[in-house]
């Protein structure tokens, strides 16, 4: 089984939230990507607080897939600086895991 993650980034709208993660699977980049509703995001850019309405996802890879993964985002996201978080998954069910690894490859 390869080294599963889960790699966390942001989209400004549902739709083009959809349209990126249809990209990445039609890639074989990840296996799923989960889009959260709507909510509201408090950072600091350009040395100021902002506030904006952002959609969470979360994707489904395996590590040997992230640079790709990582440069597809950065590609096609209309954010200057897009959040890109990658996380490793350290267990979870060996059926779940074995399937994100056959739906990346």
């Amino acid at each position: 089984m390869a080294d599963i993650v889960l790699l966390l980034t942001t989209w400004p709208d549902e739709q083009s939230a959809q349209k990126a993660a249809i990209t990445f699977l039609n890639k074989n980049l990840v296996a799923c990507v989960n889009i959260l509703p709507k909510m509201l995001s408090v950072y600091r850019w350009d040395g100021e607080v902002q506030t904006g309405t952002e959609h969470q996802m979360l994707l489904k890879t395996t590590a040997n897939r992230t640079e790709e993964l990582k440069q597809v985002i950065l590609d096609n996201h209309p954010y200057e600086c897009p959040e890109i978080l990658i996380l490793p998954v350290t267990g979870g069910s060996e059926e779940y895991l074995n399937w994100i690894t056959g739906n990346t490859k």
